[in-house]
């Protein structure tokens, strides 16, 4: 916040309100000097209010939310409903889902006004949509948020309000409703089956059902679900709905690539972490990132590395797991995925074996499979915000994807990532071989020197061989019948003759 400095009046008290804070500061000289401040919310709301109070009206007061400029009506207009509850002393709970809801409301916030009844009113979620010919009732997604953004208004700026929740809800909610195979429907309606809409069914259930358990609002079962892991439904990263799915691994994780990494980190980190950079250049940051290079080198870790260094939710698909036998399902797979990114920005969606369904359009053999391509195009194409969203993909066949995924503005950075040299083979055995028992004398800078055209996968199966070497040599077959003693598990200690025992079964993987 910042106002004109001023020593009478409600400026001075509005003044020595902002003093009291350890932000306070003065700007600018004599006639043209002003107040600044600096207020985190929820916890330094009574200041906030004091100063709404004392600033009303005032025309030379500049606001700013999360570095936007708002006016002073927009900015207090969405907090008034926070500030009232904080001055009442509700719980959040309380307040922003009212009793007198209960049972119905389906987001986590009074001022949507979205429900779900048991009776069929315009402000049910199950009325957004049209009847399709085959009788399946298709709800409109897109219309229901139009309608959410719109009942939030300015109050989308509320320190309390998980938006990142409700657009999880809102995806939860089915895309079809078909009362001929879900008994929990039935039609509505009368005269063309386009004018046709659904309700639920409130038949009793039968009387082999065992007694139904107290009832809950559904935003309490919505919030279970989360935290029991989704009740079976899982968002397209496999993590429970409204969680954000963020990597464990970490740049240490990833060996003998320290160019690669500053470039990853140049590419895709800094314009998550650091946007400002990007705006202050006027430039915008690289949509998509393409890794290749032979298989087993790190391209899927170190996608998994960057999203964990920068905190930004991880979206890995299987290049085959995006097709789908049905008409319009893998498109449908796709959208999914990128609604996702968008509502837990920032977000990473990693594209694993991509030339799998986005090879050439020219050389395909099914007309769907080149329609996907368009779409992935056009989805990549509509990414708009900067940096909240990055799209890596991984391929081994760089040469086989479409021309027109590599031009700018798609994935127009490409990185490769080749076979580890000494050095970087040398660093990968020492993190797989951190957690080993290993002998004084063993000697990695041998089996680094030895195992040229070694894969960093490669080297994890020869770390894994070389410790099943040391099992053999030390713990007889017959032992296994019983209990091993403390003695012989003590002894187990790999040595370089294992390590060097272990190339003879496990070969460079490029040159089977």
């Amino acid at each position: 916040m910042r106002f004109p400095l001023n020593s009478e009046g409600t400026l001075g008290r509005a003044a020595s309100v902002a003093a009291r804070h350890p932000s306070y500061r003065i700007e600018g000289e004599n006639g043209a000097a002003k107040a600044a401040v600096e207020l985190k919310l929820p916890e330094e709301w009574r200041s906030l209010d004091d100063l709404r109070t004392l600033l009303k009206g005032e025309r030379g007061a500049e606001y700013a939310a999360d570095g936007v400029s708002l006016s002073g009506d927009e900015l207090f207009g969405g907090l008034g409903c926070f500030l009232r509850k904080q001055r009442r002393g509700a719980s959040a709970r309380e307040w922003c889902t009212p009793e007198k809801l209960e049972g119905k409301q389906l987001f986590p916030c009074k001022q949507i006004r979205v429900y779900d009844n048991d009776h069929p009113t315009p402000n049910s979620w199950y009325t957004f949509g049209e009847m399709g010919e085959s009788g399946v009732f298709e709800v409109d997604k897109e219309g229901l948020t139009e309608r959410v953004l719109s009942d939030l208004g300015p109050c989308a700026r509320c320190p309390i309000l998980d938006l990142d929740g409700t657009a999880e809800i809102l995806a939860r909610l089915p895309e079809k409703i078909d009362p001929n195979r879900d008994e929990a429907w039935r039609y509505r309606g009368g005269g063309s089956l386009a004018s046709w809409t659904v309700a639920k069914n409130r038949e009793a259930a039968p009387e082999e059902a065992i007694a139904p358990e107290p009832k809950e609002g559904l935003f309490e079962r919505l919030a279970k679900s989360v935290r029991s892991g989704g009740a079976g439904v899982v968002a397209a990263s496999g993590a429970a709905p409204g969680s954000r799915n963020v990597p464990e691994t970490s740049y240490s994780d990833v060996g003998g690539m320290p160019d690669t990494i500053a470039l990853v980190r140049e590419a895709v980190e800094l314009p998550i972490t650091h946007p400002e950079i990007f705006k202050k250049l006027g430039i915008r940051p690289h949509k998509g990132i393409l890794f290749h290079g032979p298989p087993g080198t790190g391209k899927t870790l170190l996608a998994r590395a960057v999203a964990h260094e920068s905190g930004a939710h991880f979206v890995a698909v299987a290049g085959p797991e995006i097709l789908n036998k049905y008409w319009g399902q893998s498109e449908a797979r796709l959208r999914n995925i990128f609604a996702e990114a968008r509502a837990k920005a920032p977000a990473i969606i990693l594209f694993d074996e991509i030339d799998s369904f986005a090879s050439s359009r020219d050389m395909m053999s099914e007309s769907f499979e080149a329609t996907l391509v368009s779409q992935l195009l056009s989805l990549m194409d509509g990414m708009n915000e900067l940096g909240r969203v990055c799209v890596i993909a991984t391929t081994n066949r760089p040469s086989a994807l479409d021309p027109a995924l590599r031009r700018p503005g798609r994935f127009d950075h490409e990185i490769e990532i080749g076979l580890p040299d000494a050095e970087a083979r040398m660093h990968i055995l020492k993190i797989h071989a951190e957690g080993m028992p290993t002998a004084p004398d063993l000697d990695l800078e041998q089996i680094a020197a030895l195992t040229r055209d070694y894969s960093g996968a490669d080297l994890e199966a020869l770390c894994r061989e070389a410790a099943l070497a040391c099992m053999r040599r030390t713990i007889n077959l017959r032992d296994f019948e019983k209990r091993i003693s403390p003695h012989k598990l003590g002894s187990l200690s790999v040595t370089t003759y294992d390590f060097r025992t272990s190339m003879k079964r496990v070969d460079p993987s490029n040159r089977r």
